[in-house]
């Protein structure tokens, strides 16, 4: 056959034309430099597409002479395999397969004849690991054995190669390469932590010892790295769950998951985001913050209350052993709370459908309280959200019902209650806003809302003191309530002048600060928002306020614990009044899950799961703005985009301002960078988070 014909072959029917002359091949020169590199090449590429050995690596293998001293050329050592070896790649110093499917294929064919993954991956790492090993060969390696891939379930327990070499060698093999990585690369913490992983985790080889031998072993390679630190923590945590069996087993085991895990907490606290690389070192520099150390430890908590309710009876232990622990399951209840109602891991995707369930029951172990009724500012944001598919309640397989307009209007009475005897407590304040803004969403329009002027005034007897010192929810409530009863506009920064001269002529409102405000309680009436004064409206400096929102953000600690995470958008603006204005993003969702409902037909089993999906789809691909439905329930603001050629496109998380009641508000824009300039005004929605208003683009959330 000429090369030609063989070159317009698919990859599958490339393969299986040599296929027996590559086994005869390999069967006379199992051990030869050839065999050798191919088979490097073949397992590369069956399990990272884009791998490559470059020339010097290549070189290395093959051994002399080198063509440069009158050797044989490449193409004509390698002939015997050089029809499925790509060489043509824009570095004509790198070598790979020809395709994927070809490199699995070969690699199947060399275990058949007696060279099994786990052969080739030794051999790979004894021929090209040495005291100068290339940066890029280090990191295929990384890749081959430890590399997660994440499918429909969640991330996978091991590497595509490790669980291949499970599954059709043994788990000794497995361990043997494992092994030799860790021996080789002596400063990469991340072999012996999989190696500690298959000890605790591959059923049928569990050994608890040498999994914390192991695990051991990594954490001394990296002290500071909190991610290594939690594989300890499961460890303990799994023998808790599986070995422990009388009383003082199961709390002297329940102690050293909880010591495990607070180490967890503690180097997470202390580990950065990538914008530290240059004053860090890289050890404690993490994309996300790492909450397993504050779940691993509810976790241990949860099993071990469970195993010592079914265990022999010592009331007077177990009652101390519980009452120790509720403060510390409290306080890790609550960062959940706001935790998991102000973000998500990305736009696309929630925690596993356990984490919110096992969080709730350790809480309600130890407390007797019900989460789902909590009323912190998280719990009724968190409200709304009962009843539908996207609700955490859900996804955690509880059951979960919507709430009723009586029942919002109960829990609006109670804080209303709680804050009218804490006059003073802004938190109460906070919480007893935000249940009328919860109760607006549920009925709306209603006759019975509290005024807004009522509420604006309580926001007011705050606002002259500790100034720019509140938290994220305070200057939240504050832009929502005095945000002006117009359409805003939203601005390129090449506006400014524009802008600043709108803003003078409105009767110099822009000069009031806070400090000017005061209470206006004794004239308040039951109006609507277009009869208030205009010390309520207009008062706060709304451009200060987000900057004092984005200050709280930051002393929160909110930006180190949801670095990494998609903010989501809490409310959007509206087109009512009032309180009306402010739509709750699981409005939204309630339209977009029978939306979604409405295109299954019937013969169609639709899971939960998979309308989960598609709605989270709606959400990313922004067909959710092209809802009727919700087109008419948000009010859409104007973009101006420059088109200067000496003016860049717009990024995502460009800052844009919005020209509103006369003053300039600076907001996050979310939009993906346009393939073409806009003709045309480009129509926008305006969102909070809990880090302040985000604008997102019709078309791209």
């Amino acid at each position: 056959m000429s090369k030609g014909t063989v070159m317009e072959l698919t990859p599958e029917e490339r393969i299986d034309i040599d296929a027996n002359f590559l086994s005869q091949y390999v069967q006379q020169n199992p051990k030869s430099t050839i065999t050798k590199l191919f088979s490097y090449l073949a397992l590369l590429n069956a399990y990272i597409p884009e791998a490559y050995l470059q020339k010097t690596e290549y070189q290395k293998i093959l051994g002399p002479p080198e063509p440069i001293h009158g050797g044989p050329p490449f193409e004509e050592r390698m002939k015997p395999f050089m029809c499925l070896i790509n060489t043509s790649s824009p570095n004509p110093e790198q070598i790979s397969m020809i395709h994927t499917v070809v490199a699995q294929r070969a690699v199947e064919l060399l275990a058949e004849e007696g060279i099994s993954r786990s052969l080739i991956m030794k051999n790979f790492m004894f021929s090209l690991c040495g005291d100068q090993t290339q940066p890029y060969i280090l990191q295929f390696i990384k890749d081959l054995l430890t590399k997660r891939e994440l499918g429909e379930n969640g991330k996978a327990k091991f590497s595509r190669l490790i669980i291949d070499m499970l599954e059709k060698e043994n788990f000794d093999k497995a361990v043997y390469v494992l092994n030799i990585a860790t021996d080789k690369l002596r400063q990469n913490p991340i072999f012996p932590q999989t190696v500690s992983r298959l000890y605790y985790i591959k059923g049928g080889n569990i050994n608890y010892k040498k999994a914390e031998k192991w695990a051991e072993e990594a954490i001394k390679r990296a002290p500071k790295n909190s991610y290594v630190a939690d594989t300890l923590g499961q460890i303990y945590k799994n023998r808790l769950l599986r070995e422990a069996k009388g009383l003082e087993d199961i709390l002297r085991m329940a102690e050293k998951a909880f010591k495990a895990f607070k180490d967890v907490q503690r180097k997470a606290d202390n580990e950065e985001g990538p914008e530290m690389k240059d004053t860090t070192d890289t050890e404690r520099i993490s994309n996300s913050f790492n909450n397993r150390g504050l779940f691993g430890f509810l976790q241990v908590a949860k099993i071990a209350f469970e195993k010592l309710n079914k265990g022999p009876s010592r009331p007077s232990k177990k009652h101390g052993f519980i009452q120790k622990l509720k403060p510390e399951v409290e306080a890790r209840f609550d960062f959940f709370e706001w935790y998991l109602a102000y973000s998500n891991p990305n736009k696309t995707s929630t925690e596993p459908d356990y984490f919110w369930k096992d969080i709730v029951i350790c809480y309600e172990l130890y407390t007797t309280k019900t989460a789902a009724k909590s009323t912190s500012f998280p719990g009724l944001l968190d409200l709304l959200n009962h009843g539908l598919i996207t609700s955490k309640g859900r996804r955690a397989r509880f059951e979960e019902a919507e709430e009723t307009v009586s029942e919002l209007e109960a829990i609006r009475d109670h804080l209303k209650t709680i804050y009218e005897a804490n006059v003073d407590d802004v938190k109460e304040a906070e919480r007893y806003i935000l249940s009328n803004i919860i109760l607006s969403n549920k009925m709306h329009n209603s006759l019975q809302h509290t005024p807004v002027t009522e509420l604006q005034a309580i926001l007011n007897r705050f606002l002259g003191t500790k100034v720019g010192h509140r938290g994220a929810q305070f200057y939240l409530l504050v832009l929502m309530l005095f945000w002006p009863e117009e359409e805003p506009r939203v601005l390129q920064e090449e506006d400014d002048e524009e802008v600043e001269q709108e803003a003078t002529e409105d009767d110099e409102s822009e000069d009031k600060t806070w400090e000017d405000e005061e209470s206006n309680g004794d004239q308040e009436t039951r109006a609507e928002p277009a009869q208030l004064s205009l010390d309520l409206m207009f008062g706060p400096d709304l451009q200060q306020c987000v900057t004092f929102m984005e200050k709280a953000f930051e002393r929160a600690k909110y930006a180190k614990h949801l670095r990494g995470r998609y903010l989501l958008p809490l409310f959007f603006l509206g087109t009512g009044s009032g309180l009306s204005k402010w739509i709750h993003r699981s409005r939204l969702d309630a339209i977009v899950e029978k939306k979604v409902d409405a295109e299954l037909t019937d013969d169609y089993d639709e899971t939960n799961k998979n309308k989960l999906s598609r709605i989270n789809e709606m959400w990313n691909n922004g067909d959710v703005w092209q809802v009727p439905e919700i087109q008419n329930m948000l009010l859409p603001i104007q973009v101006e985009l420059c088109h200067s050629p000496t003016m860049p496109h717009v990024h995502e998380k460009e800052q844009v301002f919005l020209c509103v009641g006369g003053q300039k508000i600076m907001a996050t824009m979310e939009v993906e960078e346009p393939e073409a300039p806009l003709l045309t005004p480009v129509p926008f929605y305006l969102g909070f988070t809990i880090r302040g208003p985000v604008v997102f683009t019709v078309g791209c959330p």
